[in-house]
């Protein structure tokens, strides 16, 4: 009888968690497990929930709990490599991940797993052989096709991701990010089979639904594609309305972090010291879409420069060591730079991180774009890095930013006065680093590096103290991982239609239009 009491409640738990009730299943299920310490299933509900809700550090311990009463349990053993991912520690996921394959080696999810960690190291080679081995196993999985998809796009085989897009629909036609990700790759003109399949799809999802996003998105590009701009712009202000409102976002919250850096840094003195930490490090920062993923594709074509991506490492360093719980810096800061055994951790977790990416060359990029907001930090931590600025036309910057679908983040990039807001933040805290740090801080302006992009690729490897070498001018050959949606722009020749993409849409962002 009490067997059955337990399995009741835990069956009530599980109903809770596949109903999104996180917050419930913690608070139930931890007054569950006080009584019943022995039942594995609550660690890993309880380690499940706390992972869905962004708490890493929380599920971890929780599937670690678990595996103490059964250290065989691949659920568990797999969840808890996520969490060491989450929390970039990524050896340790890695090592976890082959201890579950010697255990079962048809241990789909495990694959799949390594496979994207794989990727996130930039090892892309060693990912699509991960997810073709997943396929082995089981070839009726989307998930499987997908990740396929995302891996050969990233190497700039856009053929191999639209063929795997496609075999992941057809296993599951809602899976609408398979249907995102070939519009990425779609030059559409009149008469596109895919096209018609987005306008069928459109009526069969809810309208508070992330799958109609998807498809607005899509099918934004479609439409701008065969030059109709209008019904182009209708599609990107519905998809993005519809995922602001799905995210319940509010800017402010941004907003003031940027503000608060700047009045936090206001009253740190300059420290141009000539202390060299960190040299090897180039870190391409400023907005997105603003020709950050191009400077990286130039920088990485040198035989010496290992392309490192869009780190999270700098960001979960700062958001773990300075900011509150209202999302703002912690008060006196120059205390804590003041501590040389603080500042040497800091420096440490970066260089940790960035060495589980085993580069030969001397040096390495981070090209996070948001890293705009901790120039101040890096300045601290690793005073000897290159900080290169890609900044662009506002306008045209916005609209390109308005026109992707993000995977997160940059929940500021979904509506038109949100946008406008935050890059005028944005403008403020750069022409504050500007004055601070001077010429440490290399300025690049999309639309000169087009004009002029001899002379632009010259500064900037001038710059970054690198010897010249020809290659560095053939950067669309570059064969460099892209795991953004830059990944097609930034492996083509110089191209000049950007330079005046807002015109054509100006008439309908008026928001854009009007207040930038």
């Amino acid at each position: 009888m009490a067997n059955q009491n337990i399995s009741k409640k835990i069956q009530i738990l599980l109903n809770h968690f596949n109903a999104k009730n996180f917050e419930h299943v913690i608070s139930n299920g931890k007054i569950l497990i006080k009584k019943n310490p022995e039942y594995v299933i609550l660690y890993n509900l309880i380690g499940s929930a706390y992972q869905n809700l962004g708490k890493y550090l929380e599920a971890k311990n929780f599937f670690k709990d678990g595996l103490k009463l059964d250290n065989k349990n691949t659920a568990l053993m797999n969840n808890l490599a996520m969490s060491y991912k989450n929390l970039l520690q990524y050896d340790l996921a890695e090592k976890l991940y082959l201890e579950i394959l010697k255990i079962n080696n048809k241990y789909l999810n495990a694959y799949i797993n390594l496979g994207n960690l794989k990727r996130d190291l930039n090892k892309f080679d060693e990912a699509i052989k991960l997810y073709e081995t997943a396929l082995t196993i089981n070839n009726k999985n989307p998930i499987v096709y997908y990740s396929l998809a995302l891996a050969h796009q990233g190497v700039g085989n856009f053929e191999k991701s639209i063929f795997f897009s496609k075999k992941a629909l057809e296993i599951d036609p809602n899976l609408t990010r398979a249907d995102h990700l070939i519009s990425q790759s779609t030059k559409y003109k009149e008469e596109n089979e895919h096209y018609n399949h987005l306008i069928d799809k459109l009526e069969k999802f809810p309208q508070k639904s992330f799958e109609k996003v998807d498809l607005y998105f899509s099918l934004a590009k479609a439409e701008e594609d065969k030059k109709n701009f209008e019904q182009s712009s209708n599609y990107l202000i519905k998809g993005n309305r519809l995922r602001k409102d799905l995210l319940n976002y509010d800017v402010s919250k941004e907003i003031k972090l940027l503000e608060n850096i700047k009045s936090e840094f206001s009253k740190i003195e300059n420290n141009m010291s000539n202390n060299i930490e960190g040299e090897n490090i180039i870190f391409i920062l400023g907005m997105p879409r603003s020709g950050t993923s191009l400077v990286e594709q130039i920088i990485t074509s040198h035989s010496n420069v290992f392309g490192g991506g869009e780190l999270p490492i700098l960001s979960n360093i700062i958001k773990s060591n300075f900011i509150n719980e209202d999302g703002l810096i912690e008060g006196s800061l120059y205390k804590k730079f003041e501590e040389p055994l603080f500042l040497n951790k800091l420096k440490s977790d970066y260089i940790n991180f960035i060495n589980n990416f085993n580069f030969k060359e001397k040096y390495i990029t981070d090209k996070a774009p948001l890293n705009f907001r901790w120039i101040g930090f890096i300045k601290t931590i690793l005073p000897g890095a290159k900080i290169i600025h890609c900044n662009r036309d506002p306008k045209n910057n916005c609209l390109s930013m308005f026109k992707n679908l993000f995977e997160g983040g940059l929940n500021f990039t979904y509506d038109q006065q949100d946008l406008v807001d935050y890059y005028k933040k944005y403008q403020m805290l750069m022409n504050f680093w500007a004055e601070k740090y001077g010429s440490t801080i290399l300025d690049v302006k999309y639309e000169n590096l087009i004009a002029n992009n001899i002379q632009e690729i010259k500064r900037i490897i001038e710059f970054c103290k690198i010897n010249w070498e020809d290659n560095c001018l053939n950067f669309h050959k570059n064969k460099t991982p892209i795991k953004t949606m830059s990944s097609a722009q930034a492996r083509s020749p110089i191209y000049k239609s950007s330079l005046d993409s807002f015109n054509k849409f100006k008439e309908y962002l008026t928001i854009i239009e009007k207040k930038l």
